[in-house]
């Protein structure tokens, strides 16, 4: 049962439109399949990331901690602001050919991944929420880990199907005038959670 409500809140956490689902759909269309794939990667790491900060109570303590839950907030909002500013106004420089995809373009594109999950404050209390209200006290962490490992594979086969959808050659050509535009649409949204982001939250820096 457990299980079961890990797996269900897991699932409408994942494919709910927010700052990984935008960046997969980005990286596939600016950069193409491997590039969203190994974003994808990066996400499902960050995920074990939040899984592990969970499990050892540092999520708890990151998001119970006013100062430290804002300074990651605007970090995950510059973040945002700097992939959205990209999105508009940088030209791709990455090939779609396979061929072309190098080593340092798949960590650049892990790394993109990573750190926007990482720094996500909805992951965090995604993960809060979890560990402390869904799971029972008496959970082991062996199943913890199990339930950390699941939730990053899945998100991994998820953002996988998404990098293959936006990524279709048939997609591709289909909507091949129509998708620089939309790769800047998506920078303009980012660009909006960005500065809502900073607009609702620094005025908070007045109190400390």
């Amino acid at each position: 049962m457990e299980f079961l409500t890990i797996a269900i809140l897991h699932f409408f956490a994942v494919s709910s439109p927010g700052p990984d689902y935008i960046i997969v759909t980005r990286q596939s269309i600016r950069s193409g399949r491997s590039a969203a794939l190994f974003t994808s990667l990066g996400i499902a790491f960050g995920i074990l990331v939040h899984s592990f900060a969970a499990m050892t109570g540092l999520t708890y303590i990151i998001s119970s901690n006013p100062f430290i839950f804002l300074c990651l907030k605007i970090l995950a909002a510059l973040y945002l602001m700097y992939l959205g500013f990209i999105s508009i106004f940088k030209s791709s420089s990455i090939s779609h050919s396979s061929k072309d995809f190098s080593s340092k373009d798949s960590l650049y594109s892990f790394r993109i991944g990573f750190i926007t999950n990482v720094l996500n404050p909805k992951a965090i209390l995604f993960f809060v929420t979890v560990f402390s209200i869904v799971l029972d006290s008496s959970t082991s962490l062996i199943l913890l880990a199990f339930y950390g490992s699941y939730m990053a594979v899945a998100t991994f086969i998820w953002f996988s199907l998404v990098s293959f959808l936006f990524t279709n050659p048939e997609i591709v050509r289909k909507y091949s005038d129509f998708l620089p535009k939309f790769e800047k649409i998506l920078g303009c949204v980012l660009l909006f959670i960005a500065f809502q982001i900073l607009i609702y939250e620094l005025p908070n820096l007045n109190v400390y």
